[in-house]
């Protein structure tokens, strides 16, 4: 480990990277203590080939920046682009406030473009595996489920749920109810168990029951016209017990 005073321009920053958020207020004090006091607590870069590649220390350097500042300190370690990832996460998670989606699309990034396994990200970031694997989920919803989570209408445990519906027409009628944002998590995780199960992607009957002897043709009818419909195009209902009843 080193610490090197570099100019900002020789640092790189990842396209895709975890960065603390700060409100309004929070962000001022912040400004206003860089002016006063500089940078007390030195950026940390991993140097790949040569190059400083930044994992911590994003609003710094860019505080420093629009002050003007000339030089930066600069801790550098060598590793990795992998470790720039996976600490960069481990970093920002243990401070607090960031983008979801930031930190989902890291993820992503670690599994699909430089092949590391739930338990190499478990073990360098010290997330749960649990929570590995719902981001990852969460990764392949449709760009309007994930709009929403990114403008923080819906949060984590919602945008799983309903990344749970396998076509994309279904997850965009539900999270375009104008109530989802108020909608209880639980109450979506029983329409989505509803829907799939109506579909044939979940079991209707208890684990370890033994299936059919012979396939069947399903045909999913809507429940208003009573036609058969294609089974990509069922759409999930949010109602009341009164206005359930009296549907169904």
């Amino acid at each position: 480990m080193q610490l090197r005073r570099v100019k900002p321009s020789q640092i790189k920053v990842p396209e895709v990277r975890v960065t603390a958020q700060f409100t309004e207020e929070d962000r001022a004090i912040f400004q206003e203590t860089i002016k006063q006091w500089g940078i007390e607590t030195p950026i940390l870069c991993f140097e790949i080939d040569g190059q400083l590649v930044l994992v911590d220390g994003l609003n710094r350097l860019q505080e420093a920046v629009r002050a003007g500042a000339q030089t930066v300190d600069v801790v550098v370690r060598p590793g990795d682009m992998i470790q720039v990832l996976t600490r960069n996460i481990f970093l920002d998670h243990t401070r607090g406030k960031h983008r979801v989606t930031d930190m989902i699309k890291v993820l992503k990034s670690l599994y699909d473009d430089y092949g590391q396994d739930i338990d190499k990200i478990q073990e360098a970031t010290h997330l749960s595996r649990e929570r590995i694997e719902r981001y990852l989920k969460v990764a392949e919803v449709s760009p309007v489920v994930w709009d929403a989570l990114g403008r923080e209408v819906i949060g984590i445990t919602k945008a799983y749920e309903i990344g749970r519906l396998p076509y994309a027409i279904q997850q965009e009628a539900l999270v375009e109810n104008p109530n989802i944002s108020r909608i209880p998590v639980e109450d979506i995780r029983e329409l989505v168990d509803r829907t799939l199960e109506e579909m044939g992607k979940l079991p209707a009957t208890p684990p370890g029951t033994p299936p059919p002897s012979q396939p069947r043709i399903v045909e999913y009818h809507c429940e208003g016209c009573k036609e058969v419909v294609d089974p990509r195009y069922l759409r999930p209902v949010m109602l009341c017990p009164n206005c359930f009843g009296e549907v169904w």
